[in-house]
């Protein structure tokens, strides 16, 4: 049985519980809502589990409709553990890149593996200075610079050797054109000093490779714990378990059709002669 349908029947119970416990004290919705301090709805709701009580909900509606020690201690904890696996079951949405840059920093600080997927554009800890000032530039100004200090302490985490780093670009991303040919053809020659760190692994999937998948968005992996990704309004996190497995999964399948080593050497100098091309 998967978690969530543990975690659906475990509702259910509740609620069923708390519905036999109201029809044998032989009280009305009406009357049992009243004394316990919520709106008729509201019970009716929560008794046919359409909404989870809170824990303090469960404490009241055990203690009015007079149940047993054990009872009230089994529907308590019941809800506490429903709500704890909810919480983790949140997608947590941060506006504003300098809070993202923040969350960020917190994770990557605790993660020993981070694992970067990005389709559209470079990640932030691979950005030269004149293409992060571009990415940058649509912030109001007295974000930008609490945001590009964030960052570049998340950068300073890329010398720890005790960390591990490992980028998966799509080709688009490194001809996404973020600025003319001079500020691109840099990027990528950052790119190049960058992978020969140690602890960094760079991977770049070409646009000849046969996916046979869809990668809706770019996302991040700190360890196997969680997932931060971007969206127009502002950017996610989630803890899931099972979500957190999911981008583990996809990050994989990505890995294995992606070239390294001078095969991606070879790739970069092709993207930058295109580059200066277009001027």
């Amino acid at each position: 049985m998967t978690a969530p349908e543990r975690s659906r029947l475990a509702r259910e119970r509740l609620s069923r519980e708390l519905r036999r416990l109201r029809t044998e004290a032989r009280m009305t919705g009406t009357a049992t809502a009243r004394a316990t301090g919520m709106s008729q709805s509201k019970l009716s709701k929560i008794e046919n589990g359409m909404l989870l009580p809170s824990v303090t909900d469960v404490e009241r509606l055990v203690a009015e409709l007079s149940a047993t020690r054990e009872t009230r201690i089994e529907l308590v904890e019941l809800a506490r553990q429903l709500h704890a696996e909810a919480e983790t079951r949140r997608v947590v949405l941060h506006r504003g890149a300098h809070r993202h840059q923040q969350t960020v920093a917190r994770i990557e600080a605790r993660a020993t593996t981070s694992r970067f997927f990005q389709n559209a554009g470079v990640p932030a800890l691979l950005q030269s200075e004149d293409y992060l000032r571009v990415v940058f530039s649509a912030m109001p100004p007295h974000e930008q610079d609490t945001a590009i200090a964030t960052l570049r302490t998340r950068r300073a985490r890329l010398d720890d050797q005790g960390k591990r780093f490992v980028f998966l670009l799509s080709e688009g991303a490194l001809r996404w054109r973020m600025g003319n040919a001079d500020l691109m053809c840099d990027q990528i020659d950052h790119l190049v000093q960058i992978m020969r760190r140690p602890n960094v692994q760079l991977g770049v999937v070409p646009w000849t490779a046969e996916t046979g998948m869809v990668a809706l968005h770019g996302f991040q992996v700190y360890d196997e714990r969680v997932v931060t990704l971007s969206v127009l309004t502002g950017n996610a996190t989630i803890t899931d378990p099972h979500d957190v497995r999911e981008y583990l999964a996809l990050f994989g399948r990505l890995e294995r059709l992606a070239v390294r080593g001078e095969e991606l050497e070879e790739l970069l100098e092709g993207i930058s002669r295109d580059h200066r091309k277009l001027g």
